[in-house]
């Protein structure tokens, strides 16, 4: 059993020591459980973890750097990167993570404890901020897929890329921004009290008359040269609408993924469509 507690930091303690980074990728996740493979400087793991909050199931398995390269490709859109080191504070050692990439500059520091008596016992140092033990938007597998809980608006877009099946062959929808001069898919500006998924279904059915739902457990971050960070959430159709909010300023087409992704202007765009492509399965 494991049990921890979790902080973020509002600033870094003088005595870090031990870098070590991370790569982290999930296999599946939901509200009680967790897999996940890490690389955890030369070392290469694969977890279980079972249960939620304060104490939790963790069960580790060793493998080896082939095992790992060969499931790595299945944790695509739900990826992290950090930097551990490790702090005393007292008989504690603490954690601490500075997340890299997107999830820059998150700092977060976790300390385990032998016994729940134990960790309510324990006194934070001055560089601790609020607990997050109990915020799910700060496990790691949240961060993963939608990225730092309430972060700036300004700061990320949400774009969703609408696709559904026929005959066996992807298709997706695409549109026209609004000055008609290239092609995009569906996006927009965070939306106060929405869900990310919930603001990615807003903007496909207004910008391209689409109705769907958000694939569970899959989001890509793309970045691209001056432009905000753009987390694309992709979007099984159910619906084409005949009708929608923006079909007077906005062209709309469907095609076969390969010629869709053809016509995205944007090479950084597309290639980050290329590869969210390739995990849709039907």
């Amino acid at each position: 059993m494991e049990i921890e507690r979790k902080f973020l930091l509002k600033s870094l303690p003088d005595n870090l020591r031990n870098d070590t980074e991370i790569l982290q990728g999930y296999l599946a996740h939901d509200e009680q459980m967790e897999v996940r493979v890490r690389q955890y400087g030369e070392r290469y793991i694969l977890t279980v973890k079972e249960g939620r909050g304060l104490t939790r199931r963790e069960t580790e398995i060793a493998i080896s750097p082939q095992q790992f390269q060969a499931l790595w490709p299945a944790t695509e859109g739900r990826r992290l990167e950090k930097v551990r080191s490790l702090a005393d504070h007292g008989s504690f050692v603490v954690e601490v993570d500075r997340y890299q990439g997107s999830l820059a500059p998150l700092l977060v520091a976790e300390v385990e404890f032998a016994s729940v008596e134990e960790s309510e016992r324990f006194q934070k140092p001055e560089y601790f901020g609020r607990e997050v033990t109990e915020d799910d938007g700060y496990k790691n597998a949240s961060l993963a897929l939608h990225g730092i809980p309430d972060g700036p608006a300004l700061e990320y877009q949400i774009g969703a890329l609408p696709y559904f099946f026929r005959g066996g062959e992807l298709q997706l929808v695409i549109v026209m921004n609004s000055s008609q001069s290239r092609w995009i898919i569906p996006k927009g500006q965070p939306e106060t009290g929405m869900s990310r998924q919930d603001v990615a279904v807003m903007e496909a059915m207004e910008e391209a008359g689409v109705i769907g739902i958000c694939r569970p457990g899959l989001r890509f971050p793309c970045y691209r040269k001056g432009e905000k960070l753009l987390y694309i959430y992709p979007l099984k159709v159910s619906t084409v609408l005949k009708k929608w909010p923006e079909m007077e300023w906005r062209k709309r087409a469907v095609l076969p993924a390969p010629k869709a992704l053809k016509m995205i202007s944007d090479p950084e765009l597309a290639e980050c469509l290329q590869r969210l492509t390739s995990q849709l399965l039907p």
